[in-house]
């Protein structure tokens, strides 16, 4: 393979199909996709998603995401003539659900089967039940006890459909305990001594939505970010400012792990997603140069940075700039640790500065020793290709999904008049492990909001 083909297969390559490369379960990138092609998921609907917006939120959160890894299709029963009640684009839900990547019909044999909602056919014999409250979203095993799904802020509904999406994927790989335990979260008390299915984590009623904001970053992270940001139930679309900043392009592999870019996009990232916001009714402004230190924060610009770069260096320098609030989060890139979230709020009892050295060089990559490296090995691809292809991180939409409620989270929290956690850090691997060091440094502040609907 020559190399500029490489590098164009590189940038096209699902982040989830590296995984079964990575670890030696797939013998070529061929068979890494095929398995991703095989894989195909089905969601169940009850009478609930006629009136309820956030059963539409999470309906429509869970095939946004579940489409990009289970490529022989996400499949949705129950639907019937149903108005699209989410804040989103399309006539109808049903038009919203193919837009998204769905398809309206039965379920494909084998498939692992979401229910969301009540249903009365007998339930699949392998699957999950959606479900949420208040601040607080998840999932939990078929015939399992449902939270009460009313009085749901957006963001718990967003949540539950990535939570969803995430246990799904467990299942489909055959991973142990997948779809016979409870996994959820708070949005209100994300720590590890909070009980997500007990009222004593939920939050206050929803009442206020930050007006303006820059956003850092545009691709897994940063696209998580906006979808529950464009979830919420603002009065004004219009008077909301997002300053957007990225000078990444958008490339084949983009749309696997970045839920507001679709197949076959192009351009500049921060264009793919201006023109989508500006759709919704958001106003937004554009900025195409690299965050460094040069950076100055305008008496006019936001005040909170939402930051969701994957460098060290631009992560470092954060809180050059003097926004008064920070909210940064990273994801792992490996296959180790592709499920596991850290998030931060600076200023903080410990500088962005100190926790990524200004100019540290990024650990050596070394080439995978699997078959499928092997084999492309074989195939004349050479040591910098593969270093490359090695370097390349795993990412899986639903893990960005869950990380983007937090950071919003952690926003909404501050409009409602709590203390923000200076570091969250879990992985879906193990979330009983989770915890969440509270901020002491930071102060409360007025980032301009706008009523809820």
């Amino acid at each position: 393979m020559q190399h500029a083909d490489f590098n164009q297969f590189v940038d096209g390559f699902n982040r989830l199909a590296k995984l079964d490369l990575d670890i030696g379960e797939a013998v070529d990138p061929d068979a890494a996709m095929a398995r991703l092609m095989s894989y195909s998921a089905h969601v169940a609907v009850g009478p609930e998603i006629v009136q309820s917006v956030a059963h539409q939120i999470a309906l429509l959160t869970f095939v946004n995401i579940a489409s990009r890894f289970a490529l022989g299709g996400v499949t949705v029963s129950g639907l019937g003539d149903v108005p699209l009640l989410a804040p989103w684009l399309g006539k109808d839900l049903k038009s919203a659900v193919i837009a998204l990547g769905g398809n309206v019909g039965s379920k494909a044999s084998e498939a692992p089967v979401v229910i969301i909602g009540s249903i009365l056919s007998t339930p699949p014999e392998r699957g999950c039940q959606l479900t949420f409250e208040g601040w607080r979203g998840g999932v939990v095993p078929l015939g399992h006890q449902r939270l009460s799904e009313c009085d749901v802020t957006a963001p718990a509904a967003v949540l539950s459909g990535a939570f969803a999406a995430a246990e799904v994927f467990a299942i489909l790989r055959g991973e142990a305990g997948a779809g016979l335990r409870p996994q959820g979260l708070s949005v209100w008390r994300p720590d590890g001594d909070a009980d997500w299915f007990s009222s004593m984590s939920d939050g206050p009623t929803l009442s206020q939505l930050p007006n303006h904001l820059w956003v850092l970053g545009l691709g897994h992270l940063g696209q998580a970010f906006l979808w529950v940001l464009a979830m919420c139930p603002y009065q004004d679309r219009s008077a909301v400012k997002l300053v957007l900043q990225d000078t990444d392009i958008v490339t084949g592999s983009t749309s696997s792990t970045s839920i507001l870019t679709i197949d076959g996009s192009t351009g500049r990232k921060t264009r793919t997603v201006a023109t989508l916001f500006e759709s919704l009714g958001f106003m937004t402004s554009l900025v195409e140069r690299p965050f460094d230190d040069g950076f100055c924060r305008r008496a006019d610009d936001p005040s909170i940075l939402v930051c969701g770069v994957d460098n060290a260096l631009a992560r470092s320098q954060v809180e050059a700039p003097g926004f008064p609030l920070v909210i940064e989060a990273g994801i792992g890139r490996t296959a180790d640790d592709f499920r596991s979230v850290r998030l931060h709020s600076f200023p903080a009892q410990r500088k962005a500065s100190a926790l990524w050295k200004a100019g540290a060089i990024e650990p050596d990559i070394s080439i995978g020793k699997t078959p499928g490296y092997n084999r492309l090995k074989e195939q004349g691809v050479d040591d910098c290709g593969l270093t490359r292809l090695a370097g390349t991180a795993v990412g899986a939409p639903f893990v960005g999904g869950i990380a983007g409620v937090l950071m919003l989270g952690q926003i909404l929290r501050l409009l409602h008049g709590d203390t923000l956690d200076a570091v969250i850090d879990f992985d879906l691997r193990a979330l009983d492990a989770r915890r969440a060091v509270g901020n002491s440094v930071l102060t409360q502040l007025n980032p301009g909001f706008q009523s809820c609907i």
